[in-house]
Order: C-alpha cells, then structure tokens, then sequence
C-alpha cells in the first residue's frame, strides 16, 4: 500500500508511479481524512509507503494527522518506506515521519529525497518554462531510480535532526484580503472545485461562491489547480503563475 499526500501532483505522480510498478495499491490521504477512512488492511501487501511534499522541512498536518488515527491490519514483515517531494531539500521532515509512525508501532525502514518544482508561491514565483522542464526531466530520471530502488529493497536513509515541528502548524483560513486570507476573485464560475479538493474541508460554497474558515495547512490545492485561476492569496499571489504536474490527474478528495 502507497499512501500519499498532493496538493500540485507532485507526490500524487511519484507515488502512483512507485505504486504501478511494485504492483501495490496506492489511496490519497486527503481523501481518507474527508471520509473519515483510517482502518486499512495490507495483509498481503510487501511495501508500505507514504509519499507527501515537505512543508517548512517537516510533515503536512494532513499526513501526521493520518498517521495519527492510521489503524492498520496485517503489518507484518513489509518494506516501510517515505519518499519526500521537495524543492531543495527535505530537511528534518524524515526524522518528522519517522517519529509519527514509531509513535503508531510502525517501523521505518528508509526513504528517499525526491527533488520536483517548488510551487510553494506565496514565498517564491515558479521558474520560467525551461527551467520547470529542466527539473521536471530530472525529477523524473531520479524518480526512475527511486522505483528500481523500491523494488528491490535498498532504500536510503532520510533521517536527519530532530524537526522543531511534528508538522507544519495550521493557520486559520478565513479573513480579510487585506490580511493575507484565500479570497476569489471575479472570474471564478461557481464549479465548486475548491470545495473538493480541499483536504481539511476548509472551503464551503455559499451563493456560489468559495469560502475559506477553519485550520488551512496551506497546501495551495485550491489556489493551483482552479481551471479559472480565480483564487489568490493576499496580493502576494497576483500575476504568479499556476502549477500542477502534467502527469497527474486532477482527483477532488471528496
């Protein structure tokens, strides 16, 4: 079983690749959390992986609070292992992940650093065109070794320090524009897309329009795959351009 966390696709691509080639399942953790879906047996599964996006060199809120509720049955005697998507670096996100499942009784047996865009852009504009092709062509060359390696159990080490967080804190969604909430703007179409990909249900759709309240692990799923490119972030966000991996397929977590 392949678990993973995406907002952009990034991870979503990896582990579906990882998952297709070593002929395990794969399961969207965002979708486990808005369906409330924790039991999950592998009894007869050989790898155990969880693959998510670094965030502030730590864990996705989404994915420790998964593991935390995660309540398996049948581990016994399969490879655990994380792949780590990040722009530079994973920082201490792999000690982060190995904490989370000791606390749950599972092992960790390694992992891999995975470099993909960063497209985190509220901090930084993404690359221009032939720089995003460079790094998603290289992506994918290590992304292939990556699997070889999976598949036969030589998996390297990801732990580092001990993270300052467990997880990237959650910060509230709702407020003002001017104070640097998600708002949208006029060419937004009411499609509800948001709504559905939001892994914490932090969007409801009120008049026909989206509406941000709750804890927002700012995963920008919202922000980066609306089709009108309607929803912006403070100001910072205006003028910057959108990503989603051109190997993923969109999939509304509920």
């Amino acid at each position: 079983m392949i678990f993973w966390f995406s907002a952009t696709g990034n991870s979503q691509y990896a582990a579906e690749r990882i998952a297709a080639a070593a002929g395990e399942p794969s399961a969207s953790i965002g979708a486990a959390l808005k369906g409330g879906r924790f039991d999950w047996d592998i009894s007869g599964d050989g790898l155990l992986g969880f693959v998510f996006p670094t965030f502030a060199w730590t864990l996705p809120a989404p994915v420790y609070m998964f593991i935390e509720r995660l309540r398996l049955t049948g581990l016994e005697g399969q490879t655990v292992f994380g792949v780590l998507t990040c722009g530079e670096s994973s920082g201490q996100a792999g000690q982060a992940l190995r904490l989370a499942l000791k606390a749950r009784g599972i092992p960790l047996h390694g992992g891999f650093e995975l470099v993909m865009p960063d497209n985190f852009i509220l901090w930084s504009e993404l690359p221009g065109e032939a720089e995003l092709k460079r790094r998603l062509e290289a992506s994918e060359t290590e992304l292939e070794l990556i699997i070889k390696r999976i598949k036969a159990r030589k998996l390297g080490n990801i732990d580092g320090p001990a993270p300052q967080s467990p997880f990237m804190p959650l910060r509230e969604a709702g407020g003002s524009r001017a104070a640097g909430a998600f708002w949208a703007t006029e060419a937004c179409t009411g499609c509800g897309l948001c709504e559905g990909l939001c892994p914490l249900s932090c969007i409801k759709m009120k008049g026909g329009r989206p509406e941000w309240a709750g804890g927002c692990c700012l995963c920008l799923a919202c922000l980066h795959r609306c089709p009108a490119a309607a929803i912006e972030h403070g100001e910072e966000t205006r003028g910057r351009k959108r990503y989603s991996h051109p190997g993923a397929a969109l999939k509304p977590e509920g």
